[in-house]
């Protein structure tokens, strides 16, 4: 079924044709490559500019380059013999006039720089290159500036640059330098301090887990909306993660569950997931879920499609609600996915502080080993009533609020050393700013959703994954997402 639904002005439009989520206005992320809305912009306007791309030595600079190489049919790509790899040319050879917008900068050449800020631009650049360029760019990218230079007298270097960016101006064109190192420790007066955009592209290490990072650390006579992004490499191409904010759409549109793979595995509600997990969550052992904090969209991101498609099977679910959370707050999300007769008929929710007229809420005893036993009970009672396992979903927040730290380790061993015996789906969340740390729970899955470059992650623990970024897709109107690598 084709669904394309408007929520509202500056809020997400979800599509299950293509499957792609998108802020108006930004984009879509793609693993096929696309480039950062303001730096579009700039290269789209009909005004000069001039952008140095710097980083260190794999960084992903040559790719970003060649991405802005695809997209714009009238730029040129000047490439140093290092930068033009056999791979690098048969991946360019396809793209319009290939053989004339793509030169090998050789080493080797005879260069003397004289009268240039007299030449045209393409003539500057046929005497720096010693050959002749006879296509007429809009857009120059030299990759990298370092070795471009290399042979002109270095007395000479300052000048050729100020002539090649006083040509650019002069004729309303761009100009992308790519060079390495570090920006801001280089000498000001240099190719930095001459640029209109300054682009740092970075690889950031993180509990040794890499990720890349554009940062946009000057961008003249633009308006910058976000000035940092995630961005990927996948299958050698440039891609930017845009900012995602997670708004669920009242939809009640259904899909088929997800079956479980396996007769010790559930489904965690996600393809892409379960892919990861081998299967989804373990049924023998405890799955912990890491998050930075309890509110929106953390929490939302983990419990919607797991939750919703264990009651789209038929299967009853004992929720410890997270502190602060009301049976209300957490059905919410789940009713724009599943009908509101499932949750109140196969979810039983304890909480610290709840209150209600519903039938199926609890509160929590002030003794901790009568509150695992009557959290117990109640999934043993859904189990006979439904003739299926009970998913049990603990907020250890919660808990270790209400009885201390000692007193939820313990309770947390004696779930982990039962779960053996019963195989029912237990899952954990612990937040980050808790006193109890992953570290001294027994967990067969455990994995940690978090934000990079306000963009939402996750990555695996056990078993062990890098960063992966979460984008949302709206299939068939059940909320779901892909997981696409950003190391």
């Amino acid at each position: 079924m084709n669904i394309s639904k408007h929520i509202e002005q500056n809020t997400l439009i979800f599509q299950t044709t293509p499957h792609i989520l998108r802020k108006q206005g930004s984009g879509p992320m793609s693993t096929q490559g696309s480039i950062p809305p303001s730096i579009r912009d700039a290269l789209e306007s009909p005004s000069d500019y001039v952008l140095a791309v710097t980083g260190k030595p794999g960084t992903g600079k040559s790719l970003f380059v060649q991405e802005i190489f695809r997209k714009f049919e009238k730029s040129l790509l000047i490439a140093s013999n290092a930068e033009s790899t056999s791979y690098t040319k048969k991946q360019l050879s396809l793209l319009p006039e290939y053989e004339r917008r793509f030169i090998v900068s050789q080493y080797w050449r005879n260069v003397v720089p004289q009268d240039l800020h007299q030449q045209p631009l393409k003539d500057q650049i046929s005497k720096l290159l010693g050959q002749e360029v006879d296509f007429d760019a809009d857009i120059t990218i030299i990759d990298s500036w370092n070795d471009f230079v290399m042979p002109i007298d270095k007395g000479l270097r300052y000048e050729v640059q100020q002539s090649l960016i006083y040509a650019a101006r002069n004729e309303s064109k761009k100009i992308l330098m790519v060079t390495e190192g570090d920006w801001q420790m280089d000498n000001p007066h240099l190719l930095y301090h001459s640029s209109d955009a300054i682009v740092n592209l970075e690889r950031l290490r993180q509990d040794q887990r890499m990720y890349r990072q554009m940062s946009i650390e000057k961008m003249r006579s633009r308006a910058v909306g976000q000035d940092t992004f995630l961005f990927t490499l996948t299958r050698g191409r440039f891609s930017y993660v845009p900012w995602h904010i997670h708004k669920f759409p009242p939809i009640t549109v259904e899909r088929e569950p997800i079956p479980d793979a396996a007769p010790d595995r559930i489904s965690t509600g996600n393809n892409s997931l379960d892919e990861i997990l081998g299967g989804g969550f373990r049924r023998d052992s405890l799955n912990l879920i890491e998050v930075e904090n309890l509110a929106a969209p953390y929490l939302e991101t983990v419990y919607i499609p797991f939750i919703s498609n264990h009651l789209q099977q038929g299967r009853p679910a004992v929720i410890l609600l997270p502190e602060g959370w009301s049976p209300e707050r957490f059905s919410h999300g789940l009713g724009h996915f599943v009908e509101n007769k499932r949750v109140d008929g196969q979810v039983v929710f304890f909480g610290r502080h709840i209150l209600g007229k519903q039938t199926n809420v609890r509160g929590i005893d002030d003794d901790p080993w009568k509150t695992l036993q009557e959290i117990r009970y109640e999934a043993s009672q859904l189990e006979r009533e439904f003739g299926a396992s009970a998913t049990v979903l603990y907020a250890l927040d919660t808990l270790e609020n209400k009885y201390g730290l000692s007193d939820l380790k313990g309770m947390m061993a004696e779930i982990a050393a039962a779960l053996a015996s019963t195989r029912r789906p237990t899952t954990a969340i612990l937040s980050q700013q808790q006193a109890l740390k992953s570290g001294s729970l027994a967990h067969g899955i455990h994995l940690r959703v978090q934000e990079l470059c306000g963009v939402l992650s996750v990555c695996g623990v056990v078993p062990r994954t890098s960063f992966l970024a979460l984008r949302p897709v709206l299939s068939e109107g059940f909320l779901d997402y892909d997981l696409i690598p950003i190391e």
